[in-house]
């Protein structure tokens, strides 16, 4: 009886995204809060105010936990007093439950106050940073206005060459597609390289 060999199924192909590490930056710009310390100040403030309150309503849902699980009697701590007694465990707890939640609220509303000076606050310290970079920026900047210009002369002298290719009748479609269309024209006026320069040149910077 022959004997038929199952066909091998093909392996599943495997679509998980390789991961690609960032790529790790040559510069690391400072913080707003690095060089705008009112900023620095009104954003601490705000992690301590966060942290407190976050604490706050922590302990105030271990209360109400306990509370919920409490079958004691509740008696009302200014009851307690008319006649006597000493308020209970629960009544203490539910006063502690209400004092949280005072100091909630009170939270949320320096919060509000602080999270409006921080936004205020942002385009001075935005500001601020770019100080900060201009003197690296300045220098990265004139390094690729150069780099540019060294292209721009380049693509002139590639230009150059082919013209002189065709002015002795020849199609320049047997050295390939050489022509850096994405450059526009090298004697363009308006050739994107040209084009940026005068826009950085514009911006008051000298190259």
């Amino acid at each position: 009886m022959p004997i038929f060999s199952k066909p091998k199924r093909p392996k599943a192909e495997d679509r998980t995204i390789a991961r690609v590490a960032p790529r790790k930056l040559s510069f690391t710009a400072p913080a707003s809060r690095d060089v705008f310390p009112e900023l620095a100040d009104a954003l601490d403030t705000q992690e301590n105010i966060m942290k407190s309150r976050a604490a706050d309503v922590a302990a105030r849902k271990l209360l109400q936990e306990e509370i919920a699980a409490d079958k004691s009697p509740d008696v009302d701590p200014d009851v307690a007093a008319l006649i006597g007694e000493t308020p209970s465990e629960k009544a203490i707890k539910r006063q502690q439950v209400a004092e949280l939640k005072r100091k909630e609220l009170v939270a949320g509303s320096a919060l509000e106050i602080i999270e409006k000076r921080i936004a205020a606050m942002q385009p001075k310290a935005e500001r601020a940073v770019c100080v900060a970079v201009r003197p690296e920026a300045d220098l990265r900047l004139a390094a690729l206005c150069e780099a540019l210009k060294a292209v721009d002369v380049a693509h002139a002298e590639l230009n150059d060459l082919l013209l002189a290719v065709e002015a002795q009748g020849v199609s320049t479609d047997g050295l390939g597609q050489i022509r850096p269309h994405f450059l526009g024209g090298a004697q363009d006026p308006q050739r994107r390289i040209a084009g940026y320069l005068k826009e950085v040149r514009e911006a008051g910077c000298a190259v």
